[in-house]
């Protein structure tokens, strides 16, 4: 909210309230609303020019209320709106959703009341309007709008609109729909790119340094960066709510001063940092992965530096998952390996005429050599810095690895179903940085608490992968349904006493 700092209104009720900000104290309250329903007034209030602008959705009418909470006017279309709309204004015209005999309008009115022209629409607008000072965008179930600010029709275009409010920046215009986001081009409507996210876009967009932010009203709320100019998915951040219970955000990101600020139903309010440092806490297990480079594919050993920074980029904080994304550059492959490209979207640029770019360090120093081909030491710690690689006190962001590599570990588990009487047969990957005797234990319970367990016992040579087999019996008398079994791989030298490392849970069923 802009405007005067010892006023404020919101609309907990169906009425508006004006207080002192600094006190909480309600100086006045307003009914507004005759019919609230459930929503009451959900709109969203406009300060403009010293006036509160307010709409409400049963009979789709605008209101102007003064600094000492008089109503000013009203400006009513007669029909039911949408009840999270909200109006929004610009070189002193006034613009909101109405309905008059059932058909939807956007409506632009002077600060004086005064209708300056209406544009007719397909349908309820489920949005609040938004301008770039040269045409207003709304949305319906079936239509994005683009409206002149002489209430003329610029473009539309097929479209699922939803609580979405556009925003438009760098000639485009973002807004969410049921299920991906979508970039127009602010001029015609072409469509440039949309993307797929994990459910509905309630969430309005917002932009900053080129990427844009919004969140999902998904059970799994997932906050999302994206390049504004590709579409392409730079991180997440996904909530991970306990079971029967729902972390849905409809709130829309707000940026200040480096800082996103965004609410969810958790109960939380969340601030994430847009630059500054962040920490992981991962695991490593011996063996390879495989990226795909400029069409090239290459084998990178997952205890490297590289293979620490992918471990971290889907990764568990706090109970969300989060994911960023990583491109590299193998230009120099041949003599020092990989260089990172970008992270998270971030690359080489020029800031007041320095250089930034990301440099890999351990401890000690700068690392000489490309992140692949550092390998990490049983717990050793590794930065990635986005600076001028002058230390790392310079990093404008900083990602922390602690790393703990382990001598063996499991990349993979896979059960059968199987009978009472009979056996359930587990698939096991298991990879060795030493050769040696180990020992591979799966077990787990059903969801009567029945526990069900089976062992094998093998060799492993240096750098090997090797899929071991385990029989798990079930008595003829367990418990039918769901087990959730786990694996865990010991040496055989040091078994049952030292776990080297737990993989699960995967799921199968007894009957």
């Amino acid at each position: 909210m802009t405007g005067s700092p010892d006023f404020t209104l919101s609309t907990p009720q169906p009425a508006a309230w004006s207080g002192d900000a600094a006190s909480g104290d309600i100086v006045k309250a307003v009914k507004l609303e005759s019919s609230p329903s459930w929503w009451g007034i959900a709109s969203s209030p406009l300060v403009y020019n010293g006036s509160v602008y307010v709409t409400t959705f049963s009979n789709g009418t605008l209101w102007k209320i003064d600094s000492d909470g008089n109503v000013v006017w009203r400006y009513t279309t007669g029909g039911e709106i949408g009840p999270y709309t909200s109006p929004s204004a610009f070189k002193g015209l006034v613009f909101f959703a109405g309905n008059e005999s059932g058909n939807g309008l956007l409506v632009a009115v002077n600060e004086s009341g005064v209708e300056q022209w209406k544009f007719p629409v397909d349908g309820k607008i489920t949005n609040s309007p938004s301008t770039d000072g040269q045409r207003v965008y709304v949305a319906t179930e079936t239509k994005l709008y683009a409206v002149n600010l002489d209430g003329t029709e610029a473009w539309s275009v097929a479209f699922s609109g939803t609580m979405s409010t556009a925003a438009v920046a760098y000639g485009n215009v973002y807004i969410g729909s049921d299920g991906k986001l979508y970039c127009f081009n602010a001029s015609d409507g072409t469509k440039k790119w949309e993307t797929a996210v994990n459910g509905k876009i309630d969430s309005s967009p917002a932009v900053a340094g080129g990427v844009v932010y919004f969140a999902t009203n998904t059970p799994e709320g997932t906050l999302y960066a994206v390049d504004a100019l590709s579409g392409e998915v730079l991180w997440y951040y996904r909530l991970s709510p306990p079971s029967g219970s729902y972390y849905n955000i409809m709130s829309s990101p707000f940026i200040a001063e480096n800082k996103l600020f965004i609410g969810a139903d958790s109960g939380y309010v969340y601030c994430f940092e847009t630059s500054g440092s962040f920490e992981f806490n991962v695991t490593l297990i011996p063996g390879k992965f495989e990226v795909l480079v400029n069409g090239n594919s290459y084998e990178v050993n997952r205890t490297t530096a590289l293979g620490a920074l992918y471990e971290s980029e889907n990764h568990t904080v706090n109970g969300a998952k989060v994911w960023f994304d990583v491109s590299l550059d193998d230009s120099w492959y041949s003599q020092y390996g990989f260089f990172i490209k970008t992270i998270m979207g971030l690359g080489t640029d020029q800031i007041d005429g320095n250089w930034i770019y990301w440099s890999v360090w351990n401890e000690t120093g700068q690392i000489s050599v490309g992140a692949d081909r550092y390998n990490l030491n049983q717990k050793e710690t590794v930065y990635y810095c986005y600076g001028d690689g002058s230390s790392l006190n310079s990093c404008l962001i900083l990602l922390k690895i602690n790393a703990e590599v382990k001598p063996a570990g499991i990349s993979s588990l896979e059960l059968s179903n199987g009978n009472r009487g009979g056996n359930i047969t587990a698939w096991v990957n298991v990879t060795s940085a030493s050769t040696d005797w180990y020992v591979v234990v799966v077990s787990g319970v059903g969801e009567q608490g029945e526990a069900i367990a089976g062992i094998s016992t093998f060799r492993l040579n240096a750098g090997e992968e090797l899929r071991v087999p385990v029989l798990i019996y079930i008595p003829q008398l367990a418990d039918q349904g769901t087990y959730s079994l786990y694996a865990g791989v010991y040496r055989f030298s040091e078994y049952p006493a030292n776990l080297i490392h737990l993989y699960g849970p995967a799921s199968c069923e007894v009957s």
